[in-house]
């Protein structure tokens, strides 16, 4: 699996520029870009728990631990769903630097400096933005560089993003430091008003068994404890990879048939995704999602960064659930 992840072997050499974002329909990594460096370490689950866990216990840097009155005037985004949270907010001129995956807004972003990747953040770029907060989310790769940014007196707040929950909870974050709380209240109740709307009219219709898979070799899965999982609750699916207790669980082929998902949203990118639908499912034609054609590939962030477009995120899930064959997908022979 090599989308780190998301389309990163075409579009390595724009994504080194400091200046630039990556090109417009690139997916964010987020959560996928960790799948890949989990899985070398040994296992996604705990891990991905554990990680998080260990970067949340600590939101300070410095001797502040709470923003200053008005909040933070000049803010590092290590995330892009931070970025898309402070912008949300309507807080990005406070904004004087990004990671290299933010890319939306893209027009609000092109001339921002870029503070290193969402794994391995530039401590040398970022100190010398002189940012009174730097925002960010765990990972496994990036604690390195936020202890030595606290080492050197900087205020690092990490914000959790495994689950809708963390979401919430990160915004309410977000607010208090880019000083608008109220936003983040009423961006919250929009969200969660919105998401409610897609349960109930999922509550309507059949619910159907659906796998979530970001990588095809190995294959894996979204899993149990984090948004995606809920979202496809949420949407009307039954999550399939969900019964393994893991977060990231490899699925074998007889483990994917035997769990027999009637939806495939398949969010594999990279040479992964150049094989094609086709190419790479027919080798599960006794499955019920292949046979009978629901089978969609998943190339909006909007799935998988858990910020303000987390509700089209629901109705995205929603609509590939619920149709019928994908006509991009051959009837089989």
């Amino acid at each position: 699996m090599t989308r780190c992840l998301r389309g990163e072997p075409r579009r390595r050499s724009r994504r080194r520029a400091p200046a630039r974002p990556p090109a417009p329909g690139s997916v964010a990594l987020c959560a996928a870009a960790v799948v890949a460096l989990l899985i070398s370490l040994g296992g996604a689950g705990s891990l991905a728990r554990a990680a998080a866990d260990r970067a949340v216990a600590g939101t300070g840097g410095a001797a502040a631990t709470e923003p200053p009155p008005g909040g933070a005037r000049r803010i590092v985004s290590l995330a892009p769903s931070v970025t898309e949270t402070v912008f949300a907010l309507e807080r990005g001129d406070r904004l004087v630097g990004v990671s290299t995956f933010c890319d939306y807004p893209p027009d609000e972003l092109a001339a921002l400096p870029r503070a290193g990747s969402y794994l391995t953040p530039n401590v040398e770029q970022i100190v010398a933005l002189r940012p009174d907060v730097v925002l960010g989310v765990p990972t496994p790769g990036n604690q390195a560089a936020v202890e030595q940014l606290r080492s050197l007196g900087l205020v690092v707040v990490i914000v959790g993003e495994l689950t809708l929950a963390d979401t919430w909870d990160a915004m309410r974050t977000i607010g208090r430091w880019t000083g608008n709380a109220a936003a983040a209240d009423a961006l919250i109740a929009r969200l969660g008003a919105e998401i409610a709307d897609v349960r109930e009219r999922a509550s309507r219709l059949p619910r159907r068994k659906v796998l979530f898979v970001v990588g095809h070799d190995p294959l894996v899965a979204a899993g149990s404890g984090l948004f995606i999982d809920e979202l496809i609750g949420v949407a009307g699916g039954d999550n399939v990879a969900a019964g393994t207790g893991l977060s990231w669980p490899r699925l074998s082929l007889e483990t994917v048939i035997a769990a027999a998902p009637e939806v495939i949203i398949d969010g594999a990118m990279g040479s992964e995704a150049d094989r094609g639908l086709d190419a790479y499912w027919r080798q599960f034609a006794s499955v019920p999602a292949v046979r009978e054609g629901r089978l969609w590939p998943q190339r909006s962030d909007a799935l998988l960064r858990p910020g303000p477009r987390v509700a089209l995120g629901a109705r995205e899930l929603f609509e590939m659930i619920h149709a019928g064959r994908n006509p991009r997908f051959a009837e089989p022979s």
